[in-house]
């Protein structure tokens, strides 16, 4: 039980990072990510598809 919480632990401060370094890498082109607890969530339980197609949608609504 311990292992899994540490896992999941793991991944939510991995999904931060993830979401600010994209944020950070497209400052200058004025695209981001809202960093959000449905975004984290999001990209914590599904991964990188997540943040490809949360790219996708920013893109889109732009």
């Amino acid at each position: 039980m311990i292992k899994k919480i540490c896992n999941l632990v793991k991944k939510f401060i991995l999904a931060v990072l993830l979401i600010y370094a994209y944020n950070k890498m497209t400052l200058p082109l004025d695209l981001f990510i809202p960093m959000n607890i449905f975004t984290i969530l999001l990209v914590t339980f599904c991964g990188i598809p997540s943040i490809i197609m949360l790219i996708l949608f920013s893109l889109v609504c732009i």
